[in-house]
């Protein structure tokens, strides 16, 4: 097979002319090649790569850009046109992906394009195109994907060939964008089988395709620690027949293969025997999300599938990943040796609110499309609830026609596209809805009438659409939001069982807590987020849960820097820590505070993690010690003092006391200090920073007694 396909192409994409080509063509020769064909634009793809050569209006032929995707091409292209020849015979969409040619006003366009939207033929007419006709392009083409629509609308339907070789509608009268998101999500449940045979579907290019690749979050990858646990909470939850102890986890890509290895005798050659077949394999994603596959699945295409599926769900809209792709072609001209672009600078900004929210419903339109061929002969109306976390989901599907009902199950592959039509919607400033509600109502000679709902939790869930506090509490960890309803706090915190993996933070509106409602803090520390509650705390990528942790620490400081001629600064600094033994080298979890000024206010933040710890820790840890000690064991608190039935002791400062010689410790000024009977000055003085020195007033006291 060719592994370099060379294009002649007019400004708005139709090709004149193709070659095969089993190396990269020189300029010349694109250029060759353009002149033969009385164009001015010759693309080479190898891949999804594309290579655009073009001719200015003095004649002369150059490379436009190299190794670029289509969405990039398709753009320079338009603007190289419009710079070289002000005034063109035509004038092309200023989408990007799908491009269509110009035609006369009020003709219909079909357009045979691949998955990446880079048109491959087109053909015009005057009446609305059929199914037949469609397919009949396609089919011609070899291509996967036809697009429909009037000359100058905005509006198109997409046409697709599935794995079977069947042509249907996919996408009636949606925006171009809409148009490339439900060809891409087609496209992975149809064709896509993995990165290896990527080119071997019918139609599909050879080389790269655009979900090969997942990018990692903004949080970072999680843990294999992290992994496990997120699993074995899958397994309590649904009550699997399967181990919880042992577990293992592989990292690829997208995420962690986590699953429970089974000893072979490498000595025994019939041994293979008696390993299980079909034998679960947890996928977890960088996010949370939880797959659960068969080990006869092969486990590397398993896997591409699975980072696949994140790549479209996680995978940035268009014009977005068009001007990222722009700034770096900008930058990358700016460092080349004929020397800079002439831009200044180049900043991304966020889109607007309106235009984040269009984006999200305009996928309803297509998930109420693909609903409806679900649907018994004869159907009336439909209701759809989908209640989403990123560790479970719920779909429920019911059609009705008169006074019958028929409830219907939703295939995976209708949970991938309203996965991402999720992840859409949480870029809005409400977050992600924790239910969507569609409802469909037609009549014959009367158009679908869609009706649809967010529901951010203002009431609690029915019970057959409320998951698992676990799955929520990952929820908030993947998409931290401004405002989380307290009933669904309550919930998560008030379940028995596991305590999830959390990896980033539920974000709340303060860190203060009312009566009766359990404390949960959630907010961003700089570009890090700190999430706590009375079962976990996570900073950044590091959390430890309470039950997990074996000492604590916090302490505030105050220095004061006096310099000749020039006031006096004060720096402030509040930190706090848990961890487990051993102190160096353990798990744990620090965060640190910092303000100036002589009197800055103490941190929320840090006021809330320390009543946190009072609460919800420090007794518990009492408990243990006093244990410990009373059953004749020598325990460390302080980092340095050893307490025993008897009394105390440490090494440097060099000194033992009985208990009856001890007249108490007491906090002061950051320190804890160790008085002993008749003497005025403390004999003993341990920082409060130091691992468990807060507990150290009580335990004497009741030591003591």
């Amino acid at each position: 097979m060719a592994d370099y396909v060379m294009a002649a192409t007019e400004v708005g994409g139709e090709r004149l002319g193709e070659r095969l080509l089993s190396t990269a063509p020189t300029l010349g020769e694109a250029a060759e090649f353009g002149d033969r064909h009385r164009t001015n634009y010759v693309s080479v793809r190898h891949g999804h790569d594309i290579t655009l050569y073009g001719r200015d209006a003095t004649g002369a032929w150059s490379v436009l850009v190299s190794d670029a995707p289509a969405a990039v091409v398709v753009e320079l292209r338009r603007q190289h046109d419009a710079l070289c020849r002000p005034e063109p015979a035509s004038h092309g969409s200023s989408h990007v992906g799908f491009e269509y040619p110009s035609t006369p006003e009020d003709d219909y366009v079909l357009t045979a394009v691949d998955v990446d939207g880079e048109p491959i033929a087109e053909r015009v007419s005057s009446t609305a195109p059929t199914l037949a006709e469609a397919a009949e392009l396609g089919e011609l083409h070899k291509a996967n994907y036809v697009i429909a629509g009037r000359d100058g609308s905005d509006v198109v339907t997409l046409h697709a060939r599935d794995a079977g070789g069947g042509w249907s509608v996919v996408a009636a009268d949606v925006d171009v964008e809409t148009a490339e998101e439900v060809c891409l999500w087609f496209d992975l449940t149809h064709h896509y089988q993995g990165r290896s045979s990527a080119g071997s579907a019918a139609g599909g290019p050879t080389g790269r395709h655009p979900l090969d690749h997942v990018t990692t979050p903004e949080g970072g990858q999680i843990a294999a620690a992290q992994a496990v646990s997120l699993v074995v909470e899958r397994i309590r939850t649904r009550r699997l027949d399967y181990p919880t102890q042992g577990l293992a986890a592989d990292r690829f890509e997208g995420g962690w293969s986590v699953y429970a290895p089974v000893d072979v005798d490498d000595s025994d050659p019939m041994a293979f025997l008696d390993m299980p077949v079909g034998r679960s394999v947890f996928l977890v994603s960088d996010i949370g999300r939880v797959k659960e596959t068969s080990s006869a699945i092969p486990p590397r295409q398993a896997e591409e599938m699975f980072t696949a599926e994140e790549a479209y769900v996680r995978r940035r809209p268009a014009e977005e990943r068009f001007m990222e792709l722009l700034r770096d072609e900008v930058t990358r001209l700016d460092a080349a040796p004929e020397g800079p672009a002439g831009i200044a600078s180049f900043t991304i900004d966020a889109p607007a609110t309106e235009v984040t929210a269009a984006r999200a419903s305009a996928l309803l339109g297509p998930i109420a499309q693909q609903l409806a061929q679900l649907g018994p002969p004869g159907w009336d109306r439909f209701t759809a609830v989908f209640s989403f976390t990123v560790s479970a989901e719920v779909a429920r599907l019911r059609f009705g026609s008169g006074n019958q009902s028929t409830e219907v199950r939703v295939p995976e592959q209708m949970a991938v596209l309203v996965r991402r039509q999720r992840h859409l919607a949480a870029l809005m400033p409400a977050g992600p809805w924790w239910r969507l509600l569609l409802t469909v109502s037609h009549s014959t000679g009367v158009n679908a009438r869609i009706t649809t709902e967010y529901d951010y939790g203002d009431r609690p869930f029915p019970d057959d659409h409320l998951l698992a506090p676990a799955n929520y509490r990952d929820d908030l960890a993947a998409y931290p939001r401004a405002q989380t309803p307290a009933w669904l706090l309550e919930y998560i915190a008030a379940a028995d069982g596991p305590t999830p993996a959390t990896r980033t933070a539920p974000h709340t509106a303060d860190a203060t807590t009312r009566p009766g409602q359990v404390p949960v803090l959630g907010t961003k520390l700089g570009w890090t987020r700190l999430h706590a509650d009375p079962h976990v705390i996570t900073y950044g990528r590091r959390s430890i849960t309470l039950d997990q942790v074996e000492w604590i620490s916090y302490s505030a400081t105050q220095t004061a820097q006096k310099r000749f001629l020039y006031p006096t600064t004060y720096d402030n600094t509040w930190d706090f820590q848990v961890g487990r033994y051993p102190y160096h080298g353990g798990p744990k979890v620090s965060v640190h505070f910092f303000r100036a000024g002589r009197r800055a206010d103490q941190p929320e933040e840090w006021t809330f993690l320390v009543n946190l710890t009072h609460q919800y820790l420090a007794p518990r840890l009492l408990t243990e010690l006093l244990t410990q000690v009373r059953r004749g064991e020598t325990v460390t608190v302080g980092g340095s003092v050893k307490v025993t039935q008897s009394g105390i002791s440490c090494a440097k400062p060099r000194l033992s006391l009985p208990w009856d010689s001890i007249s108490g410790a007491q906090l002061h000024n950051g320190m804890i200090w160790i008085r002993q009977t008749g003497v005025e000055k403390p004999v003993l003085t341990v920082p409060l920073s130091h691992p468990n020195a807060v507990l150290i007033p009580e335990l004497f006291t009741t030591l003591m007694r």
